[in-house]
């Protein structure tokens, strides 16, 4: 296994308790778990396929997950745990991760996961398959993706890259 960023996933669902606790939030356990998926594949995509934590996620019946904080975190946050430690350059990535995705709820989250290819993938060969690290870091930085680059213009428009092809021949006929 490549060397994380952070020692322990547990490290990353404990800043995501205490910051949702900071905001006087409550913190579901299945939106910490799409909170940390996002986090590993956003940290992936970003950071050259760099591993942000040792996660395994499997494919649970509402999204990706890792079971082991799953089972840590049911029932909320541990109080004998302490202080997460995060070094202090990833604490800027994680902020980032609470500010465009903490505000949303579960649902609004597992809809948009329960999408992805390769949480798919796992799903339909049963719950609890694991979704490899490589399939996470190709999803996020939209390798497997469909290779259209939109664009919008300034009326809101899109607009397609456009190839030319060969000139049909003389119609017959």
């Amino acid at each position: 296994m490549a060397v994380t960023v952070v020692e322990s996933t547990i490290d990353v669902a404990l800043w995501f308790m205490d910051q949702a606790r900071r905001e006087d939030d409550y913190l579901q356990p299945q939106k910490l778990q799409r909170l940390i998926y996002i986090a590993q594949g956003s940290y992936a995509a970003t950071h050259h396929g760099r591993m942000l934590m040792p996660a395994l996620f499997v494919a649970g019946e509402t999204g990706p997950q890792d079971p082991n904080i799953f089972r840590l975190f049911e029932h909320g946050r541990p109080t004998n745990l302490g202080e997460p430690k995060i070094p202090s350059e990833t604490l800027h990535f994680l902020d980032m991760i609470w500010r465009r995705y903490g505000h949303h709820s579960s649902d609004y989250l597992n809809q948009q996961i329960k999408h992805h290819d390769v949480y798919v993938r796992a799903l339909k060969k049963g719950l609890g398959e694991e979704i490899p690290f490589p399939a996470i870091v190709r999803f996020f930085t939209r390798k497997e993706r469909p290779n259209v680059k939109k664009v919008k213009t300034a009326d809101g428009r899109v607009l397609e890259k456009w190839t030319p092809t060969a000139a049909p021949g003389p119609s017959k006929g």
